[in-house]
């Protein structure tokens, strides 16, 4: 299966070996995650990008198609470090997914989409992302900010390949102070991310902060209130944080 989260990483860490990361530095980012949750989080990556202006609507039939494909309709199973809660959620909104019925039109104005897909897809937004009353596309902005950062503090990712995923969403809705830590954090893990690139003496530090941000974010018990949690591994331990932090 064409797993584009992967993809989208290896891009970027080519980006960063032109810009001057060596081999040896590029090996030690290296994270191996479980199928199970590569392909969990790789489905909210493409679910949401109607939502946060990186693709159509048609997107979150294709997300839901190729999930439902690869787990081949075992969707009780929770995927490794994903809470019951959110596990649940997904699985409740796919249980009801089908694809475009005979003589069903798809929602004007928004593409290839039919309404009940639709539905499905505000349920998944405002069940994970929580309804801040700042509209859909903040919800879904949310919904892939937590798949990050949760990546991030799970250890499947390298802070700094992962803060640079986390905040590039530039097509997404604007981040109001009134749409919660998950979208206001975008703005100080952009200022991280750019500091990285210009001090190669300050990465330590950064990464360890850009690690910080995640545990107190990502997938909670509570889902519409972010709480401090510690970092968990399973595949790969994640970088560990000690000492003083950057601001």
């Amino acid at each position: 299966m064409h797993v584009l989260l992967l993809d989208v990483e290896g891009r970027v860490l080519e980006q960063f070996l032109t810009e001057g990361l060596t081999f040896g530095e590029a090996d030690g980012w290296r994270r191996f995650a479980p199928v199970h949750r590569d392909l969990f989080d790789n489905f909210l990556l493409i679910a949401t990008t109607p939502a946060v202006g990186e693709g159509t609507w048609a997107k979150f039939s294709i997300a839901c198609t190729m999930y439902l494909s690869a787990v081949g309709g075992d969707l009780q199973r929770p995927p490794p470090l994903i809470p019951p809660e959110v596990a649940s959620t997904v699985a409740e909104v796919l249980s009801q997914f089908r694809q475009k019925q005979p003589g069903e039109k798809f929602v004007e104005g928004l593409g290839r989409i039919t309404e009940h897909q639709y539905q499905l897809a505000e349920q998944l937004f405002y069940g994970l992302g929580g309804d801040l009353r700042d509209g859909l596309w903040a919800a879904g902005l949310r919904v892939y900010s937590k798949m990050m950062s949760a990546r991030i503090s799970d250890g499947f990712v390298h802070p700094a390949l992962g803060g640079h995923l986390w905040h590039d969403v530039p097509a997404g809705p604007p981040h109001l102070p009134d749409s919660g830590r998950d979208i206001t954090i975008l703005d100080t893990i952009e200022s991280l991310s750019q500091r990285w690139r210009t001090s190669r003496t300050e990465r330590p530090c950064i990464e360890r902060t850009i690690l910080e941000h995640a545990h107190t974010l990502g997938w909670t018990e509570d889902l519409g209130k972010p709480q401090a949690r510690p970092g968990a591994s399973y595949a790969a331990k994640p970088p560990t944080v000690d000492g003083q932090t950057g601001p």
